[in-house]
């Protein structure tokens, strides 16, 4: 071998070693698809259960009253905080305090969060998925760090705060604001702008009637009763999340409580893109994958 060869396969064993080194960052999480939802396994103390992981609860962690035992290291607190679901429905829930919480190698520490119930917009007929009453993660169990979905390939990655993958050209970056909403991002079709909440939990996108971005053809309400609950599909062709190229982007209409924003990037969008969170920069990245 030349020198000129020897010295052509080492940069490329460096470079080989430096890209899986990057991509050995973090801890990856198993996904699974439980009902069209994502649900990870969650370790409290010396229990395991599959929990529901919703992105729109920004709360960290609900757990349900059978999980709250000292073999769980779950303690229920007294005092009690009111929350209002997408539905404008108001809920009073007693808080508690979980002291070892994992989700596979991601170990999360203690969290604080609430008693489950039963939350959420009902659209349509029959009950919904029995996974939504087993417990949530969501997303305060990772605002000091960073997080890669990629529901779509069944799994997360948790990175610390030291960790911090690279991206190529082919990510969107954008700003994303994380407030008790939950994470919020900026959405323009028509000429107006909405803000949409990520919201894992959502089994499809949802646009509340009324909302800025849907004039023209996309104001699918229009001619139908005031008090319809849902209007039915609606499909932008030019919609811009962010700083992002222009995209399509599809959405139902429905009627939705009094809530400070206008709709829910659901479980679709999830399962098209790979998205990056990063609560430190406040730092959005995604790309559609095939």
């Amino acid at each position: 071998m030349t020198t000129r060869r020897l010295c052509a396969c080492l940069l490329a064993c460096a470079w080989g070693a430096a890209s899986m080194a990057a991509l050995a960052q973090g801890r990856t999480v198993p996904v699974r698809m439980i009902d069209g939802l994502p649900v990870v396994s969650v370790t409290l103390g010396t229990v395991t259960a599959d929990f529901l992981l919703d992105t729109g609860a920004a709360m960290a962690i609900t757990v349900p009253k059978p999980f709250i035992t000292p073999s769980a290291g779950v303690t229920e607190q007294a005092d009690t905080i009111r929350t209002t679901d997408a539905g404008g429905v108001v809920h009073e829930v007693h808080r508690l305090r979980a002291e070892s919480v994992a989700l596979g190698a991601a170990a999360l520490g203690a969290l604080d969060g609430l008693v489950h119930y039963r939350w959420g917009l009902k659209i349509g007929e029959g009950a919904a998925p029995a996974i939504t009453q087993q417990g949530t993660i969501g997303l305060h169990a990772f605002d000091k760090q960073a997080v890669l979905f990629e529901l779509g390939q069944g799994r997360l990655t948790v990175f610390a705060a030291s960790e911090r993958p690279e991206f190529d050209a082919s990510w969107s970056s954008t700003p994303f604001a994380y407030d008790k909403r939950g994470a919020v991002v900026h959405f323009t079709a028509n000429g107006k702008a909405a803000e949409l909440v990520l919201d894992s939990a959502a089994t499809t996108s949802l646009m509340k009637k009324g909302a800025p971005v849907l004039t023209g053809a996309n104001d699918v309400c229009l001619g139908q009763k005031p008090d319809v609950p849902a209007c039915g599909p609606t499909r932008f062709s030019q919609s811009v999340i962010g700083n992002a190229a222009p995209a399509t982007a599809s959405f139902v209409v429905v009627a939705m409580g009094p809530l400070p924003f206008d709709g829910l990037l659901g479980i679709d969008f999830f399962k098209a893109h790979a998205i990056y969170l990063d609560f430190v920069s406040h730092e959005m990245r995604f790309k559609r994958i095939p």
